[in-house]
């Protein structure tokens, strides 16, 4: 065989190797320009500000998040969106954790959140409360409880809450504690924002505003398919 011609093709080989891997890089490079990962922003949503209301993930109480704007325009699952807020969904514990996919298969996610977000602000004070809806039904442990007997779960359960400003984002406030009551109501927070969507200050005076938004449905007994408290 010719050495010489057997050279002259392995460089021609090598020559075709280095122009394809240099088109693939090339087209790779492409695909990334025309097709740029979404942005963290547009993930989150456009927002100044949410808050987050978290709780044990293990457990099936209904808890939800009431919101109160300075203008009086209170969010919760009664009125899901008013002025510039809005609750992304009223979590009802355990109840809607699942969900079943075209196949018939039970995919169960365990969280337990709920979150309001600020779309835009009006300059004042915001008050934030929870309300502890529901508490589960779980079995009785009591040595004479009849076969199959429930009771509402008992004793404390954590919860968080959290105020994030977007943009820049950072947690303005955070609080942890337990409730232990099925019905309790517990402020959480009063908040300040300026006129330039500025963080200013929170305080820690006691909220009303689950109470004063019952008494004002004049007796319809529920909304968006849930009772009234």
């Amino acid at each position: 065989m010719n050495r010489q011609r057997f050279k002259g093709m392995t460089s021609f080989l090598d020559m075709l190797w280095i122009l394809l891997a240099g088109f693939g890089a090339m087209f790779i490079i492409a695909f990334l320009l025309i097709q740029p990962p979404a942005k963290n922003a547009d993930i989150i949503k456009k927002a100044e500000y949410i808050i987050v209301l978290s709780w044990d993930s293990e457990v099936g109480d209904d808890i939800d998040l009431w919101v109160r704007d300075p203008k009086g325009v209170t969010v919760s699952f009664k009125n899901k969106t008013g002025g510039f807020m809005n609750l992304e969904k009223d979590d009802l514990g355990r109840e809607n954790d699942a969900i079943q996919d075209e196949y018939g298969n039970v995919i169960v996610v365990k969280i337990n959140r709920e979150t309001t977000t600020l779309r835009g602000t009006v300059p004042g004070e915001y008050e934030v409360m929870i309300h502890v809806y529901s508490r589960e039904f779980v079995n009785s442990t009591k040595p004479d409880a009849k076969p199959g007997a429930q009771h509402r779960r008992e004793g404390p359960v954590e919860y968080s809450v959290e105020v994030i400003k977007i943009n820049p984002y950072k947690i303005v406030y955070a609080k942890e504690g337990v409730y232990d009551q099925d019905k309790q109501e517990i402020s959480i927070v009063r908040f300040t924002i300026g006129d330039d969507h500025e963080f200013e200050g929170f305080n820690n005076n006691p909220s009303n505003i689950i109470s004063m938004t019952t008494d004002s449905y004049n007796g319809n007994t529920e909304i968006n398919g849930r009772p009234l408290l």
